[in-house]
């Protein structure tokens, strides 16, 4: 047997004792629209379930670390307890209402979402870098009863001309219905009831770009988010059951020789990347350390300041912290670094194994509509199949389907389908776009890829028309709406090329009216007008004919790219 085949024969071994119907893990089956669907026997009824467990478990220890200052598990429920007791007493928020989130990473964040899961309420999680237009309708759509945000973002939300209710963190308090977050947080009443909820009950709304420039919620359930969780803790456990075998010890000795997970929190928490870097470290009783904005030598010093042991970013942040040479003896305690958020550059695996050769890798395959990662892979896995993103999480299904619409075979390339209890319920108040992204059960995920013999997944491109920069997701479809709309465009084509931090960059290439003559920056200026700043072309081409077209008229993108590259 081969060292791939052998590390996916030990994979699923451990994984079928964990799962199995005495393992910590085991499953049963669900019969939802007619299909039966597998889940984790004993997921937890809902996040706030999940959140107090935690907090009993582990109420002394560090949670987060903000600006030097520590703030137990204690700490942080404490707070949430009052902000829940103020939400109920003068929002009157119950099970099911929304409740807004804009902020950069903060305790108040952290706070927020707790105090929202008591109240078995639904957090509502806004993009903070888009502008206030974006903003506005995004707060528009979701018909909060009240809104917290930092006092930049209150400020966009009111320029806007949205009159949303605020809570406001820092800062002055802007013109309309707006309160001091500190002086709500003090007069809340301490440890109000858990709310009742269903699995089924909306726990998450968490936004992903529109092909219009009209950002698209994406509903999760609660037993979405438990289920991730439980995911979190099986990928944990398998951790340790596979190190256990290879350096043939019980997993209880090595679990406890494990110190509590500690992460450098890189992500925006409006992302599932950043809530996944966020309860990845709580599942253990670890904490996680905010940086305010991204800088490799900041992240570099609090790492050896604080010993943290996992590293999750988009590739440009892995690719950033590797390119000053970090020394060693200062990223000695990273066990772990994950690139995520985008796909990941061939070499730079690689490159994580030669410049921190201690730091475990690990890769994997989601997306927000599916509560995150769908499958990950990690340590000799991803040693021995470099290429792929993985095995299929136990509770999923993932199939692969051709043009023609059938299920492809092993090897195949083909849209990469995927169903269970992480795909979402919908897209909120978008009917017509949830049936377009759904066969039945089974969720469309734009995805072009391919599952091995060995039932691994291998994604290789995009059937969706979108560009993925430093993480964020930018539907070309947006940007050429917002040139287009201008009226100063004969054609427009956006696409994406590859760039070695980001990723990827946005290209435009564009015919105008008449041979009007205009600059990039008149360009990129009209872009800025209506979307956020990562969204704005960092190159624009004018065309010196008509673009490539096929016979129903369509421009052909691919032809377009081509040319540009030559």
């Amino acid at each position: 047997m081969t060292a791939a085949l052998e590390s996916v024969s030990v994979y699923r071994e451990l994984e079928s004792d964990l799962t199995g119907p005495q393992g910590p893990f085991a499953l049963t089956t669900l019969d939802v629209a007619g299909e039966s669907m597998r889940v984790y026997r004993d997921t937890p009824g809902s996040l706030d379930d999940v959140l107090r467990g935690l907090t009993d478990a582990y109420a002394d220890s560090t949670l987060l670390i903000e600006e030097g200052v520590e703030y137990t598990y204690r700490d942080v429920a404490e707070l949430a307890e009052r902000l829940a007791g103020a939400l109920g007493a003068e929002y009157r928020v119950e099970a099911g209402q929304r409740v807004g989130v804009i902020m950069r990473n903060q305790l108040a964040f952290v706070v927020s979402l707790m105090a929202i899961a008591r109240r078995g309420a639904v957090a509502v999680l806004f993009n903070s870098r888009e502008t206030p237009g974006q903003i506005g309708a995004a707060v528009s759509d979701a018909s909060c009863v009240v809104v917290i945000a930092d006092g930049a973002r209150a400020a966009l939300v009111r320029e806007s001309d949205v009159l949303a209710e605020l809570i406001v963190v820092d800062g002055e308090l802007p013109t309309g219905p707006a309160r001091d977050y500190a002086g709500l947080v003090a007069s809340g009443s301490v440890s109000p009831e858990p709310a009742a909820v269903t699995a089924d009950s909306p726990c998450l709304i968490l936004f992903t770009s529109g092909t219009s420039g009209r950002s698209k919620g994406v509903v999760l359930t609660q037993r979405n988010v438990c289920t991730m969780i439980m995911n979190l803790r099986l990928i944990k456990e398998m951790n340790i059951a596979v190190n256990a075998r290879k350096y043939g010890m019980e997993a209880d000795a090595l679990r406890d020789l494990m110190p509590k997970l500690s992460a450098l929190l890189i992500f925006p928490l409006f992302h599932t990347s950043g809530l996944v870097s966020l309860l990845t470290t709580m599942t253990s009783g670890g904490f996680v350390v905010i940086l305010r904005r991204w800088n490799p030598a900041a992240a570099i010093e609090m790492i050896s300041r604080h010993k943290l042991a996992m590293l999750a970013g988009p590739p440009m942040v892995i690719t950033d912290l590797l390119s000053v040479n970090p020394p060693p003896e200062a990223v000695a305690s990273l066990v772990n670094i994950s690139p995520a958020g985008q796909a990941t550059p061939p070499d730079l695996v690689a490159r994580i194994g030669a410049v921190l050769p201690s730091a475990g890798r690990s890769v994997g395959w989601g997306m927000t509509e599916a509560t995150g990662s769908i499958c990950t892979a990690g340590g000799d896995l991803l040693a021995a199949h470099p290429d792929s993103s993985g095995p299929v999480s136990p509770v999923m299904d993932v199939r692969v389907v051709d043009p023609a619409g059938s299920i492809a075979p092993p090897g195949a390339i083909g849209e990469l389908q995927a169903r269970g209890p992480l795909i979402m319920a919908g897209y909120l108040d978008r009917p017509e776009e949830t049936t377009a992204v759904f066969d039945g059960t089974w969720y469309r995920t734009g995805d072009l890829g391919y599952l091995d013999d060995n039932g691994l997944v291998f994604v290789v491109d995009r059937k969706k028309d979108i560009v993925i920069s430093a993480g964020e997701n930018i539907y070309c479809a947006e940007v050429e709406y917002a040139l287009m709309a201008s009226g100063l465009f004969a054609e427009v084509a956006v696409f994406g090329v590859p760039h070695e931090r980001l990723g990827e960059t946005v290209v435009a290439v564009v015919n105008t009216h008449d041979g009007r003559e205009m600059t990039t920056a008149d360009v990129q200026d009209i872009v800025r007008e209506t979307l956020a700043e990562y969204k704005i072309p960092t190159d624009v081409v004018f065309g010196r004919g008509p673009l490539p077209r096929n016979a129903t008229g369509k421009i052909l993108k691919r032809k377009v790219r081509e040319a540009y590259s030559a």
